[in-house]
């Protein structure tokens, strides 16, 4: 199977290292007047996966990976596999009147490829194959950190599932963050019902954008006597200013997958997709 990376395919050659493959580089270019051009100058092959993470410009890595797609279909593949690492619009799966159905529109723009595989997506489509990270970040904070009674939080009622996966590595009782959403960057944390007083609490969550969830979850924590408070997230779409707000609240660090290359990008799923593809 040949890789071939897009704009924010630099997880291609680790994912090709786990293949025995080196990525097949393709020229992408953002031409003077904002159109973008792409060429496939080589065989492509039968089978061909195309890796491009949805972060940073989502609505352009969408219409590129669109592109590659077309070319690689018309140079004859058969099966060719999308790898988006962190595919957007995952939280744009309902709509009320007046809305765009986004996820539906992104699915249909997408409808090229044959196989889509994603990190922790959660638009409940059939056509993606989503794998979770969260045994992995659960794996890396247990010999990362000696924690001492552990609470690990999620930050709604969606979260129960990578909970699980931390409950399990750790051995930790879990709880979710009851909270009131003002808008996208303002929420009030009710409760939490956990008792924290002294102990390690790890809040797990899909995406980190902008803090707000984890920085008030901190303070509230903080209040209620907890000792070390930990982040640990698959998609990391911090930038500077989020991220020092985030160290700010109290929080000792961010554990990051590498679906998002960042600066806490400390665990690789580059593995686990490589499993998917032989």
């Amino acid at each position: 199977m040949k890789l071939i990376p897009g704009t924010n395919g630099e997880i291609a050659v680790k994912i090709g290292r786990f293949l025995g493959e080196s990525p097949d580089f393709i020229q992408i270019e953002k031409l003077p007047y904002g159109e973008k051009y792409v060429r496939i100058p080589f065989d492509v092959g039968r089978e061909v996966a195309v890796v491009n993470t949805f972060f940073p410009n989502p609505d352009e890595i969408l219409f590129e990976s669109r592109l590659i797609g077309e070319i690689l279909r018309e140079r004859g593949a058969e099966e060719i596999v999308l790898v988006a690492p962190y595919l957007a619009y995952s939280r744009r799966r309902t709509a009320i009147y007046g809305e765009a159905k986004s996820l539906e529109t992104v699915m249909d723009i997408l409808g090229v490829f044959d196989r889509i595989v994603a990190v922790d997506f959660y638009g409940h489509v059939s056509s993606v194959e989503c794998i979770s990270a969260m045994p992995l970040l659960a794996e890396y904070i247990e010999e990362e950190f000696d924690l001492k009674d552990p609470v690990v939080l999620g930050p709604d009622e969606f979260s129960t599932n990578w909970l699980d996966a931390f409950s399990e590595k750790l051995g930790a009782e879990t709880a979710v963050i009851k909270k009131i959403r003002i808008d996208a960057k303002n929420v009030v944390v009710s409760k939490i019902e956990a008792d924290v007083r002294g102990r390690d609490v790890v809040i797990a969550d899909d995406i980190i954008a902008t803090g707000a969830t984890v920085i008030q979850s901190a303070k509230k924590l903080r209040s209620m006597g907890a000792k070390r408070i930990f982040v640990a997230v698959t998609h990391a779409l911090l930038d500077k200013e989020v991220y020092a707000s985030i160290l700010k609240s109290g929080i000792e660090e961010v554990i990051a997958t590498d679906t998002v290359l960042s600066p806490v990008s400390r665990v690789s799923v580059a593995e686990m997709i490589a499993g998917l593809l032989r």
